[in-house]
């Protein structure tokens, strides 16, 4: 839907006075809410006092300062007097809603858990569970001191848990609306004069702006269907309405001036057309003896494609067209001149191309007798090389044996001095036994002289030593023993003592050829090692003379298929050059070279057909000299 503007400027006043409306009603709703929460914080405030003193009495009973009901009836005479507001007070009762201290006597000791209010809550229980839930509120509907008509009333309740006591108050909520209204009044006292302002100050607006629209609108539907003699009205205002007028008044100055812009472009129209036809006339022309410069141009061109070169543009052409004239028939006399100079050089091509095929044919041949000689070469140096690399495996294996024999003999030369100190050892061992042995013999002779004793004291002693002098004799005779034992085991020491002396030096001696042994199978080693290493250096420099030999065996055989491919290239040039010959003939000139019939021509040299190079067989002995004739044609060549 459209709106007019002054609708729209009518929309806009009523979502001002809207706008206004809605402020008020937020500012009145954050006052309610401002005076509630006010309500609230004084509520929790005096009934944690009271609570406070409550727990003021009962710190002093667990101190043992007073008993307890000392304490509860001075703490009730405390929160009995407390008033605040407009005579609100203190109320205090127990958990099962028995009331302790409230202003009216008569509730005083009664138990008001299942008594509701008018509108049937049982507000003491709610109070009694806020009080358990840590502290909170609770609204109902209760009368005031001395009245019957229940007035909603906010009540904060708390306990007091080591007596079980329920501490609260509450105020009336009746005056809270009563300060609500009077700000309501306040609010519409101030904005109904306010809005009526506003809409009176917005219809001269609107009108002042709506009708110099639909004049200036009616005018331009006038000057649209193509009436421009109206004056525009006020183009003297310095605001929109003027600014719009005076633009409509440049539309329709630039209509008058669009209406001449016309006339004058009708009769400069008409001297275009009359120009038109007289350009028409001199294109006429001009194509005329275009037309006559393209078959002059074309009939040359005809004639060129038949090979005519004498052929040249002699009709007359119009003077633009002279300069291409000119240069056509330049050209024909140089394709003329080029052609017959072409011509001229074919018969040197011939002659050199005859020469170029016989030389090619001739270094073939001997480039097929060098691969040949370098092939046998090759052949020869790898029998060479397989002997040396052959002497020098073998000699390294009499290395290995060598090494591997020295290593053996050291080692056994190692096992010939163990035993020479293992001889020593037992040397040692047995003069040590024949030290004991001796110490043996002393201690036989000692106790047999011991036990002679004995038996001179015994038969001293008569029949009381007769059985000392048996045990005597028994000692004697075991020391005799030990003395000949003593004198066979040393005897026998010397013996094996002389002969592991023998053993000794035979071991000696054997330890001394084998470390004579071990030096010349060292010695050998050294030579062996030499053959080797010479053996081995004589292999590797035969494997590169061969790698060189057989590297020009290739490039001898890479020349000889180059030699080829340079014999195929001169014959396909004699071809080519035969065939250019063939179409030079076909082009028409002047000079008496092109005027000549091809049959002319002298015939080209017949060129041998390069040999290709055949591999030889490979040699297993000495290569064969190459022939001396041979060798003579490739240092002539």
């Amino acid at each position: 839907m459209t709106l007019t503007v002054s609708r729209k400027l009518g929309a806009l006043v009523a979502i001002a006075v809207t706008g206004a409306l809605l402020l008020s009603a937020l500012q009145l709703y954050g006052l309610r809410q401002a005076i509630h929460a006010e309500r609230e914080t004084m509520l929790t405030a005096q009934t944690q006092a009271a609570a406070a003193i409550a727990a003021h009495f009962v710190d002093e009973v667990a101190a043992k300062r007073q008993s307890e009901a000392e304490a509860k009836a001075r703490a009730i005479e405390s929160i009995k007097s407390i008033r605040f507001g407009a005579n609100d007070y203190v109320f205090i009762m127990d958990d099962k809603a028995t009331m302790i201290v409230n202003p009216n006597e008569s509730l005083i000791g009664k138990t008001l858990w299942d008594k509701p209010d008018s509108a049937g809550t049982l507000f003491f229980q709610e109070l009694v569970k806020r009080a358990k839930e840590g502290g909170g509120f609770t609204s109902y509907l209760f009368p005031r001191s001395g009245s019957t008509e229940p007035i909603a009333k906010l009540s904060y309740t708390t306990l007091v848990p080591s007596w079980g006591w329920v501490v609260g108050t509450g105020v009336y909520m009746d005056d809270l609306e009563t300060i609500f209204r009077t700000h309501l009044l306040k609010v519409g006292v101030f904005m109904v004069p306010v809005m009526l302002l506003l809409v009176g100050c917005a219809l001269p607006i609107s009108r002042s702006i709506s009708r110099p629209l639909q004049r200036i609108t009616k005018l331009m539907q006038s000057m649209a269907s193509g009436d421009l003699t109206q004056q525009v009205p006020f183009t003297g205002r310095s605001d929109e309405i003027g600014a719009m007028a005076r633009a409509v008044d440049i539309f329709r100055q630039g209509g008058e001036e669009n209406r001449v812009l016309s006339a004058k472009a009708e009769t400069a129209a008409a001297e275009r057309a009359a120009q038109r036809e007289r350009q028409s006339a001199i294109d006429n022309a001009k194509a005329e003896d275009l037309r006559a410069f393209v078959q002059a141009v074309d009939n040359g061109f005809d004639a060129l494609s038949k090979g005519d070169l004498t052929i040249r543009m002699t009709a007359e052409v119009a003077e633009a067209f002279e300069p291409i004239r000119a240069k056509f028939n330049d050209s024909v006399a140089k394709l003329e001149e080029t052609i017959g100079t072409v011509v001229g050089s074919i018969d040197s091509m011939r002659v050199g191309l005859g020469e170029i095929s016989t030389a090619s044919n001739d270094l073939a041949q001997r480039t097929e007798q060098q691969a040949a000689s370098l092939e046998q070469t090759v052949a020869a140096l790898s029998e060479v090389t397989r002997g040396v690399n052959a002497t020098a495996d073998r000699a390294g294996r009499a290395q290995t044996g060598a090494t591997a024999t020295r290593r053996l003999a050291e080692k056994s030369g190692t096992v010939v001095g163990r035993a020479v100190a293992a001889m020593a050892e037992i040397e040692t061992s047995s003069d040590e036994i024949g030290k004991i042995i001796g110490v043996i013999d002393e201690i036989a002779f000692q106790t047999n002289l011991l036990a002679l004793n004995a038996g001179v004291e015994a038969a001293r002693a008569g029949e009381a030593g007769r059985g000392f002098a048996v045990v005597a004799q028994e000692v004697r005779g075991l020391a005799q023993r030990s003395a000949e034992a003593a004198k066979e085991i040393k005897s026998l020491i010397a013996t094996s003592s002389a002969q592991v002396a023998e053993g000794v030096e035979l071991v000696t001696a054997s330890g001394r050829s084998l470390d004579e042994i071990v030096e010349e199978i060292g010695k050998m080693d050294t030579v062996v090692g030499e053959i080797a290493t010479s053996a081995r250096e004589q292999a590797t420099s035969l494997r590169e003379v061969s790698a060189a030999a057989d590297q020009m065996d290739k490039v001898t055989q890479q020349n000889a298929a180059m030699v080829e491919e340079t014999t195929a290239a001169a014959q396909t040039l004699s071809g080519e050059t035969e065939e250019l010959a063939v179409l030079v003939s076909s082009f028409r000139t002047n000079r008496r070279a092109a005027a000549q019939s091809p049959a002319r021509k002298a015939a080209p040299r017949a060129a041998t057909a390069p040999r290709k190079p055949v591999p030889q067989m490979r040699a297993t002995g000495q290569t064969k000299a190459a022939p001396a004739e041979a060798a003579d044609d490739w240092q002539d060549f």
